[in-house]
């Protein structure tokens, strides 16, 4: 399964960075960035000699009159990883050994502050210290300030719970990486339409053409192979996600109108039987016609508790928005 390399398509995109930064990162410094200079890093010849162990990717930006390097650790394993810290330090000095080389100091003739961010979404919490400063025996409080400090910033993903996710502040923001992982964390495909449709309304002008094509590669490749549902569809676009569910919700009205129709039939048989084909087929029908109607509005609801928006509820199951409205103001 291609989790770190289609996170590191996905991550290639300056919206990405953005909207982790800004969604994920309480800092006031964030405010400061200027976000249009965000420039990505060639990293590949830093981390080669390392046979390639780091799957990162790099980023710079102006914080003021300075730059400030953003470096994103992929971490997709089933266990979360004690020796992260060491990894980061090793890296980060790397990364310097390279800006060093290259001319990459700042005006100051200093190095340029680099944030190392690692995201996690693996099933157990990670429970490991984030500082190197931990992973080292103190035998000497004389010997401590020998000892290196280096840390990062963990995103663990299954920690951040969904109402932050689906919260105000995210969608008003239309922060995608929040639609990210929370696409992740969904497990009813209720809840998979109204975040793919959020997305795809945020992605429509043309620049956005390369991070829908790359979204659209992790769900088929990443996500879709995750979920035990034969009838989610494989995509190349979020277009066809999009159109190729709201099939499949309709499908499953369509399954239950009919089969509710025939069981009203086969109800009404076994009563006209008795009372008259006639008149018990009506009352069958009329019956599994009451069923179906309960069972709607317990179809509606609950799409509108997962955030449907109303105009796909309405496509899906054929009612007015006035009908919709009524049925969730209480007064069907």
């Amino acid at each position: 399964m291609d989790y770190d390399g289609s996170y590191k398509r996905i991550f290639s995109e300056a919206r990405m960075v953005k909207d982790l930064l800004t969604g994920f990162i309480k800092q006031d410094w964030v405010q400061d960035l200027d976000f249009s200079t965000l420039e990505q890093v060639a990293s590949q010849r830093i981390s080669d000699s390392f046979d390639q162990r780091f799957n990162d990717t790099v980023w710079k930006a102006k914080l003021k009159d300075s730059w400030i390097y953003i470096c994103i650790m992929l971490e997709f394993q089933s266990v979360p990883d004690k020796w992260m810290p060491l990894r980061i330090m090793t890296y980060l000095g790397l990364l310097y050994e390279d800006l060093v080389r290259t001319g990459g100091l700042l005006k100051t003739g200093k190095l340029p502050p680099v944030l190392p961010i690692v995201l996690y979404n693996g099933k157990p919490r990670w429970r490991h210290s984030a500082e190197m400063f931990d992973l080292i025996e103190h035998i000497s409080c004389d010997m401590e300030r020998y000892m290196p400090h280096v840390s990062f910033l963990l995103i663990d993903e299954g920690e951040i719970q969904d109402e932050k996710l689906r919260g105000a502040d995210m969608k008003n923001a239309q922060n995608l990486v929040a639609s990210l992982f929370a696409l992740e964390n969904a497990v009813e495909k209720h809840a998979i339409l109204n975040v793919v449709h959020e997305m795809l309304t945020w992605l429509k002008q043309p620049e956005q053409q390369s991070l829908s094509r790359a979204l659209g590669n992790w769900f088929d490749r990443v996500l879709r192979p995750t979920r035990s549902d034969d009838d989610i569809p494989a995509f190349a676009d979020l277009q066809e996600v999009s159109t190729m569910l709201r099939e499949t919700v309709q499908g499953w009205y369509d399954e239950a109108e009919r089969k509710g129709l025939a069981a009203g039939l086969r109800r009404g048989i076994r009563e006209g039987m008795e009372k008259g084909m006639e008149k018990g087929m009506e009352k069958g029908m009329l019956e599994e016609q009451q069923k179906n109607n309960k069972k709607m509005l317990q179809l509606v609801r609950a799409m509108n508790d997962n955030h449907i928006p109303i105009q796909m509820i309405s496509d899906i199951t054929r009612l007015s928005i006035e009908e919709l409205n009524r049925v969730l103001n209480g007064h069907e």
